[in-house]
C-alpha cells in the first residue's frame, strides 16, 4: 500500500480529517500492512509544513515533535525508478507536474493501491483505472 503526503501532513496537523487518517493508520498497523511511499513524500511533507508554519497555522516549536512522530512510522521509501511511466501517468491525468504520478507509478510497480485525501486526484484516477483510494 502506498500513501500520499497529505495523509502524513494531516496526521501531524490537526484538522477535520485527522481522526479518519489516524483510524486508517491504526487499522494498517493492526493488520500489519506494509506502507510504502516515494522518497518525494518527505520533501512534500516538509513543504506542506513550511507553508503551514508560514501561514501561522502550525506552531514552529512543534516541528521537531511532528518529525519524531513521522519517523516512528514504518514506511518503506522508494527511489525514482520508472521516470517514463511517471510522465505517461501525469500526461494521462492532464497534469503539468509529475508529483502525484510518482505515487501512482509506485503503486503500480508494487501492485498496490495509493491512499490519498486528494479528491480530484482520486476522481481523475478512476477515469483511467489507476489504483487510487480515498480516505473517507
Amino acid at each position: 500500500m502506498v500513501i500520499d503526503a497529505n495523509l502524513l501532513v494531516v496526521l501531524v496537523h490537526e484538522e477535520s480529517r485527522s481522526q479518519r487518517v489516524r483510524n486508517k493508520f491504526n487499522e494498517w498497523i493492526r493488520d500489519d500492512v506494509k506502507i510504502h511511499a516515494p522518497n518525494l513524500v518527505q520533501y512534500e511533507v516538509a513543504n506542506a509544513l513550511t507553508r503551514l508554519v508560514s501561514a501561522n497555522s502550525f506552531p514552529q516549536q512543534q516541528l521537531a515533535q511532528a518529525w519524531i512522530l513521522l519517523n516512528r512510522l514504518t514506511i518503506t521509501y522508494h527511489d525514482l525508478s520508472e521516470g517514463t511511466r511517471i510522465i505517461e501517468i501525469a500526461l494521462s491525468l492532464k497534469r503539468q507536474s509529475a508529483y502525484d504520478a510518482s505515487y501512482i507509478a509506485l503503486a503500480e510497480t508494487l501492485d498496490a493501491v495509493l491512499w490519498t485525501l486528494d479528491t480530484p486526484l482520486y476522481r481523475n484516477s478512476l477515469q483511467y483505472g489507476f489504483p487510487v483510494h480515498l480516505v473517507e
